[in-house]
């Protein structure tokens, strides 16, 4: 490829990198706006609005770690550091958070026995603590991250190949493993929700029971398939990216997920779809009846 080339297809990814990430940082903090605003007016927040409350704040402070990363490039050996562990950080927060809400979103919507109906009820009782180890994990996780980028491998090839190569191929597995398991949790609770609602569906067709509540199924379904593959696909790239996309192409696929994900749970979710909503209908009255007000006087005449 020439260097002009190569000069136009990085100015177009960092363009449509820009533009994802400020749409996803107006999204999130969207979401977080809400749920600040309704603990202001003292308005309860179910254990799923936390959740996603918490969502949001991981990616509100991954997109504008990237935008430092992106705008400030001058900076010191130490900032460096610091930014990758919080662009680390917030990017484990995020898929632990979003596991945590698959998980209690299978076990609230799903038709299961009595034990997971009491692990349900557990979750809802401890939804800070479990955001709270989230946390914790993730932290975990960029520490022993920090401990693999900086390892020292002795120049002697006999204590390499005894101590050092192994210390490192156990730390390759532990992050492996560290992006497998959500993973796995992922996809358990996402099969389990299909699974149950399929059924459900297939007996209320089976009895002739069919209403229109048929339509939320189906929506339901079609939110736990979009956000599963977007979440296998996060986890893909946040794994294999760097082996298969350059700098601005990583960035770029890194925010498909949060920013769809985002999107579609302000449509999924009635507290926040129906904010939205409200905010459009204002703009609407400030800035269309400037323009409608003529072609109304001209009706209202007409009328009389």
């Amino acid at each position: 490829m020439s260097p002009s080339a190569q000069y136009i297809k990085d100015l177009c990814l960092f363009i449509a990198g820009v533009i994802s990430y400020i749409t996803g940082l107006t999204t999130n903090l969207f979401i977080v706006g809400v749920s600040v605003v309704d603990r202001l007016i003292r308005r309860p927040l179910t254990p799923a609005d936390l959740l996603i409350t918490a969502i949001a704040t991981s990616r509100i402070i991954f997109q504008l770690n990237i935008f430092v990363i992106i705008f400030f490039q001058e900076y010191s050996a130490a900032y460096s550091i610091a930014f990758s562990s919080i662009g680390n950080f917030s990017i484990y927060c995020n898929i632990w958070c979003s596991v945590l809400l698959s998980v209690f979103y299978s076990l609230k919507i799903g038709n299961f026995h009595n034990f997971l109906h009491r692990c349900l009820k557990l979750i809802s009782r401890r939804v800070l603590l479990l955001i709270l180890g989230s946390v914790l994990l993730s932290i975990a996780y960029t520490s022993v991250l920090h401990m693999r980028n900086f390892m020292i491998i002795p120049k002697n090839s006999t204590q390499e190949g005894d101590g050092s190569l192994a210390i490192r191929l156990i730390m390759d597995l532990f992050l492996l493993l560290w992006n497998v398991l959500p993973f796995l949790f992922y996809a358990g609770s996402s099969f389990a929700l299909l699974g149950s609602l399929c059924r459900h569906m297939y007996r209320m067709r089976r009895e002739d029971n069919v209403t229109g509540r048929m339509d939320a199924y189906y929506k339901t379904i079609k939110f736990t398939i979009f956000s599963f593959f977007s979440f296998a696909f996060y986890v893909t790239i946040n794994v294999f990216g760097s082996d298969f996309f350059d700098h601005f192409g990583s960035l770029l696929m890194w925010n498909c997920f949060p920013l769809l994900h985002s999107i579609y749970i302000i449509y999924m979710t009635a507290r926040l779809r129906a904010t939205f909503l409200n905010i459009l209908h204002g703009l609407n009255k400030c800035f269309l009846p400037r323009k409608c007000s003529p072609s109304r006087s001209k009706v209202v005449a007409q009328i009389n």
